[in-house]
């Protein structure tokens, strides 16, 4: 790398601006905030250009390793930052706004620095300077030639500093060697990954490789994978010399590469699998080690499950593996004295072996792993050590929800299982039972409460009497679990023994367990219902006491946990039971909104959802409280999260610890942060005000309008799923409460209207998440039965069908990705599995597509056929495909057009008729009861052109009601309906055919008996023919 020294600023600025630097590291902090304050107002500010040259210089040429390193760390951050006085969505950086010249002058500067640079640190500060310039120019289309050879040229240099650096800058802007062509990369890093001196140099060269093949196109990729035994084998000899921060660090790499590209590892699976398993296995290495070596295949297992499942062996070797793990606890005097119960075992063996169960049982399913887990846990639970019972049961509890199918056939025989260890002689033993019983309450929900309850009951309520608190609170929490569930009528004869056991928790002097009494208290009655109304007495006292009463700090989350069972018994019993404390309890309330100072108060998430409960059992009387309650439940509903943009460098435990309720990810080689604390908060407080609005009707018009300013952005808030639900769900009563208001008129509710419908198309026309267009399509046909009839103008109802149109071709290309699927050579009956989830999904998503359009066509008529005719194509492209959900599904929207448009819909049925005539007779029954559907509405609606079309169906009609099996459960309603089109044929479009011929056929075919809508009309003409 050669290069030749020059001066870009003068010797006196360079001084100038070193002392400034000097006192941004003093210990002073009056010199330091001085300093920060002239770098940023008369450097930043007023000379951006000289400040960079002269950090370039400084970078080069500064005396002391910690001054060169400063300056290339402040160059790389004030370069890029946002260029002052320019608008934001100009998106122009400091850097960007420097003369051709200076920037060229920085460039090989920093190249010089590059090539003379010996001091590792320093180093790799230059390194990251050069990324960060590389992938600025990159993005904005500006040239760096001299880069790419000087890279090249170092990556082949006798220099291990040069190779290096060259493989870290490749490591950070891959794409720096898409010019290239595959055969010169692969030697490039062919030469590096293999060189026997340095592992530096390996370790950076399998960096690089990695960030190569994710950047890179699938042709590159796979001649690259050629590499891959080299890149492994990078790991082999870290392994030998003990080097676990390395081989931690190396195994990270291959995490990334398999969470992104699984399929590489195929052809190289027979040696990372013993890899793997083999340092998992070794328990003289560290933990966090083994556990990165088990991530590995889990990663695998998740990116790609097919190909874990048919790798040889890999169940029988990762299962009893994580089982061992699990066994790896204490038993802690800590466990029995805590008060505290936040989990600080999250990185401890057992747990992440529990997690890997879970994992795998939903990654692999319940085929791959339920055989293999139950080689062992049989003889775990029958082991003498204490560890292996609870291991064995915490795995029954973890891989319960993934192999859900295959173990509710068992159930019966797994609950037999578990039940003896609630009655262990270990305490941690019954903890990981009532687990068990708690998770499987969950995951066999239904079945579990209405075949079992009674053996589950009987086994768990007496573990609450145990003398270990944690005992009893993991007992009364498994309670939880089960009642969610629960009809009223089981939990029936139960109540009084459940009431019994946690009135005395509730007087236990662990203040953990008293949370756990309230919180099962409260679950027990959302489930009782009016069956409560016997305990409502001495428990409700109770509750309104611990409001009066515990008034410290440290029982904030009890006093919160006591509004939530109070209001929750409030909605069990009715306003008339509620109605003699409720006057208390509102004060109540108050004053505990008034005391709320710290944000982080546990309280408050409590406060906003017991108001809202008591709203709902009080209706119009809650209005006086509007006043109290609604600012600061709007304050929460505007909580905006923390975000943090973070350096590789900077050290995100010390500043931006998970426990403070920080998330990170990685993104182009920074680490972006969101604070998800007050997501919950924001989220609940959302919630709530769909009950408000839908409780209070035009009562709440005062909040309408504050309310849609929160809400209608939140629709593209996409840090938390819940919160754009919520925001989604709420405008439907938004619009409503503003008709039912007295003083609404005609134009304001439309105004309205078409604000929030502009705002919703937008959402639609861009959204990639299925679960929330469901949504979002709910909200708009919601919205538009609300406002009525012609209520979207000839540009909304343009813009509507146009991101539908989308929408359609996007769930058109999912149909025919599936199908592709399906016939690849990976595929096999768990890809299936998940392949008719998606189905499932998409389907649900179809139609409420569907009844948006039904909507529309109902509200605007003909008005509507001009946007439509856009959408002509995709609908006819579905109702040819082979799927039948398509088929069905365009066949629902053409019936539409036809009862909604009458004669007009005349004009499309070359496009139709035909093939809806044709599908009477289809395989599927649910597309053969869309087209009876459709002839009967043809015939309805259609006029006289249709004449002759209805006629034509009459006898395939026939055919779908005289054909074996046709009153089975899954054709009745295709049968039913064909009889119904037959009915509308003869009552309304008669005239190309003989009635009198036809009816006694009609006749055989009666009665109706499932679908009523159907039957009404069918029996009406029936008793018009009876009275003629």
């Amino acid at each position: 790398m050669t290069t030749t020294a020059s001066s870009l600023v003068s010797p006196d600025v360079v001084s100038q601006l070193n002392q400034v630097l000097s006192s941004l590291v003093s210990n002073d902090n009056n010199l330091r905030s001085s300093a920060e304050q002239q770098l940023n107002e008369q450097w930043i500010a007023q000379q951006p250009e000289l400040l960079l040259l002269s950090l370039a210089q400084l970078g080069r040429t500064h005396e002391e390793t910690h001054g060169r390193s400063f300056s290339f760390v402040l160059l790389r951050r004030i370069a890029f930052k946002q260029a002052p006085n320019q608008a934001s969505k100009d998106d122009l950086t400091i850097w960007d706004l420097l003369q051709e010249q200076s920037r060229q002058a920085i460039k090989t500067e920093l190249l010089m620095s590059l090539s003379i640079e010996r001091e590792n640190t320093v180093r790799h500060k230059v390194c990251d300077a050069v990324s960060e310039v590389a992938k600025n120019s990159f993005l904005k289309g500006q040239k760096w030639s001299e880069l790419l050879p000087a890279l090249i040229e170092a990556s082949r240099s006798p220099s291990s500093e040069h190779r290096e650096a060259a493989l870290r800058i490749f490591s950070a802007v891959p794409n720096l060697l898409t010019d290239l062509s595959i055969n010169d990369v692969k030697q490039v890093f062919s030469v590096n990954l293999q060189d026997a001196d340095n592992a530096a140099i390996r370790m950076a060269a399998l960096k690089a490789a990695v960030a190569f093949m994710l950047e890179t196109d699938q042709q590159n990729r796979s001649s690259f994978a050629e590499l891959m035994p080299q890149m492994l084998e990078v790991l082999s000899p870290l392994i030998a010399q003990r080097d676990e921060d390395g081989l931690a660090d190396g195994i990270m790499v291959f995490i990334e590469l398999g969470g992104n590209l699984p399929r590489i590892f195929k052809q190289v699976l027979p040696s990372v699998m013993p890899f793997a398993i083999n340092i998992m296995k070794d328990k003289t290495f560290e933990d966090g080690t083994r556990q990165t070596a088990l991530e590995l295949l889990l990663t695998l297992s998740e990116a790609s499950p097919s190909m874990m499942r048919k790798t040889q062996d890999f169940c029988a070797q990762i299962i009893p593996i994580s089982l061992e793990m699990m066994t790896e606890l204490d038993d802690s005097e800590d466990w029995y004295t805590t008060d505290d119960l936040e989990d600080d075992d999250n990185d401890e063996n057992y747990v992440i072996g529990e997690h890997a169960m879970d994992r795998l049982a939903r990654n692999l399913g319940g085929k791959a792993v339920l055989p293999v887990a139950f080689n062992y846990i049989p003889s775990m639970l029958g082991s003498e050590r204490w560890e292996q019972r609870h291991a064995a049961l915490m795995a029954i509890s973890a891989i319960g929800e993934g192999c859900v199918k295959i173990m509710e056939a068992e159930l019966g025989k797994i609950i037999e299982l578990v039940l003896p260890f609630l009655r262990d002689p270990h305490p941690r033993v019954r903890y990981a039972a009532c687990n068990a019983i708690g998770q499987m309450s969950t995951d066999f929900q239904d079945t579990l409460q209405k075949k079992y309850h009674h053996i589950v009951l009987t086994n768990l309520i007496p573990v609450m009497d145990a003398p270990e608190p944690r005992v009893q609170a993991h007992a009364a929490a498994a309670l939880v679990n089960f009642c969610e569930a629960a009809d009223k009528s089981i939990l029936e004869p139960y109540l009084d023994t459940i009431f019994d056991r946690l009135l005395v928790l509730l007087n236990s002097g662990r203040t953990y367990v008293q949370e756990q009494a309230i919180t099962s208290i409260a679950t027990v009655a959302d489930s009782a219902e009016e069956r409560f109304v016997k305990y409502y007495s001495s428990i409700m006292p109770l509750l309104i006491n611990v409001l009066r009463n515990a008034n410290q700090k440290e029982y904030r989350l009890l006093r919160g946990k006591a509004m939530e069972c109070a209001s929750l018994i409030a909605l069990a019993v009715g306003k008339e039971i509620f109605t003699p404390n409720s006057e208390e309890f509102i004060t109540l309330l108050a004053q505990t909104q008034q005391s709320v100072t710290e944000p982080d108060d546990p309280q408050i998430s409590y406060l906003i959802a017991s108001w809202a409960r008591v709203c709902k059992v009080l209706g119009e009387d809650f209005v006086p409280y509007l006043s109290i309650v609604m600012p600061p439940l709007l304050r929460s509903a505007q909580l905006k999260p923390d975000f943090a943009v973070l350096d590789p460098d900077d050290d995100i435990e010390s500043k931006y610890s998970a426990e403070d309720g920080w998330d990170f990810i990685g993104v182009e080689g920074q680490q972006i942060g969101i604070k998800t604390t007050v997501l919950e908060e924001k989220c609940t407080a959302v919630e709530m005000l769909i009950c408000y609005a839908r409780e209070l009707g035009p009562a709440f018009r005062p909040y309408v309008d504050k309310v849609l300013e929160i809400v209608l952005p939140l629709l593209k808030f996409y840090f938390h799923e819940g919160v754009r639900n919520a925001a989604a769900a709420t405008i439907p009563h938004l619009l409503n409460s503003v008709k039912k208001a007295p003083d609404t008129n005609q134009d304001s509710i439309l105004n309205m209207w078409h604000s929030i419908a502009k705002k919703i198309i937008e959402v639609i026309m861009s959204e990639a998440d299925p679960s929330f267009l469901w949504h979002i399509y709910i909200t708009f046909s919601e919205s538009l039965e609300i406002v009525g009839d012609n209520s979207l103008d000839a540009s909304l109802l343009e813009a509507f069908t146009k991101a539908t149109e989308s929408q359609l071709k996007e769930f058109y290309q999912r149909l025919k990705q599936r199908e592709q699927a399906r016939l690849s050579g990976d595929y096999d009956a768990e890809d299936e599995d998940i392949i008719n989830e998606e189905e499932e999904t998409e389907e649900s998503v179809l139609g409420e597509l569907s009844k948006t359009l039904h909507v529309v066509l109902k509200t605007h008529g003909t008005s509507y056929l001009p946007s439509f005719d856009k959408l002509l194509p995709i609908v006819t492209t579905f109702l040819a495909d082979a799927n039948p959900s398509a088929r069905q599904w365009a066949l629902c929207v053409l019936d539409d057009i036809v009862e909604f448009t009458g004669p007009a819909s005349w004009n499309y049925h070359t496009h139709f008729l035909e093939k809806m005539i044709a599908s009477l007779l289809d395989i599927a029954s649910d597309v053969r009861q869309a087209a009876a559907y459709g002839i009967g509405v043809c015939a309805q609606f259609g006029g006289e052109n249709y004449a002759d079309a209805v006629a034509a169906a009459l006898t395939p009609l026939f055919q779908v009601i005289n054909s074996e099996g046709s009153r089975k459960e899954e054709n009745v309603y295709a049968t039913e309906n064909a009889i119904s089109a037959i009915t509308k044929i003869l009552k309304f479009n008669n005239s190309k055919f003989d009635v009198n011929a036809v009816i006694p056929a009609w006749l055989a075919c009666l009665p109706i008996r499932y679908d009523e809508e159907e039957a009404a009309l069918t029996y009406t003409y029936l008793l018009d023919l009876l009275e003629s």
